[in-house]
């Protein structure tokens, strides 16, 4: 291809990049709604895998998972052996972890919220909280071109009354399906931790990326890395799954 050929080919692409950019933006409302039912539904069940990679040590561990609604959750280890049966059960009234081998439910109290969670990236009080992107913040949208591909890019600011502890998150979408690849939680104006999404895979009606990736800011080394291998968005699980006998049922199992 001669040169007079390449500069035409590009200027072609630059317009088509350029005409993307320029047009409308979505609806903000249905951008936020996509993103607050993304990973939930009124009902699920599903297996994952949640590998951790710190400082001091590297662990694995497969879990099964079920929740009604956003106020009900257990999720119950499955693997390794050693750790089968331990459980984290979300209600209405708070969180509870479950000990299988001292056969005891211990509530977690308000002041262990920012702990970590089985020794990930994640902390207590990612699972009890339930804020929405659509009432809880405050969304602007944009264009941006990265490396010629264009993403929207939805920039979140809670409102003063809402119950959220960073000062701002920012979701990366992809431009034609408003799938994530990445967010940036900050603490005033620092990225304090970022969310990296891939592996996009159809579950049920959803299509959605099946790893997310959490990386520390002040630990780039480290992350922790959730991966569903099974998501049904079409079983609903009986309510007394979510009791202190229905963990103990659930986590029994084998």
């Amino acid at each position: 291809m001669d040169k007079a050929r390449v500069a035409v080919v590009i200027i072609f692409i630059l317009a088509a990049v350029s005409a993307r950019a320029e047009a409308p933006l979505p609806d903000i409302s249905q951008v936020t709604k996509h993103l607050d039912n993304l990973y939930r539904a009124d009902s699920s069940q599903a297996l994952l895998t949640m590998s951790v990679k710190t400082k001091y040590f590297s662990r694995t561990l497969e879990i099964e998972s079920w929740t009604i609604g956003d106020k009900q959750a257990l999720m119950v280890i499955r693997k390794p052996a050693r750790e089968s049966g331990t459980a984290t059960l979300r209600t209405s009234d708070g969180l509870w972890n479950y000990a299988p081998r001292a056969d005891r439910l211990v509530r977690i109290p308000t002041s262990l919220l920012s702990e970590s969670w089985m020794g990930s990236h994640f902390t207590n009080d990612d699972l009890v909280r339930d804020t929405s992107f659509l009432d809880d913040f405050i969304a602007t949208l944009a264009w941006s071109n990265i490396r010629g591909k264009v993403f929207l890019v939805v920039t979140l600011t809670p409102k003063p009354s809402a119950p959220v502890v960073y000062t701002k998150v920012v979701f990366t979408l992809q431009g034609e399906d408003w799938l994530p690849v990445r967010t940036d939680w900050y603490d005033g104006s620092e990225i304090v931790r970022r969310t990296q999404y891939s592996d996009v895979k159809t579950f049920g009606n959803k299509r959605l990326p099946a790893t997310l990736t959490v990386i520390p800011s002040d630990k780039p080394s480290e992350y922790t890395a959730i991966t569903y291998k099974t998501l049904d968005f079409d079983t609903t699980p009986p309510q007394s799954l979510f009791t202190p006998s229905g963990l103990k049922r659930a986590a029994r199992r084998r």
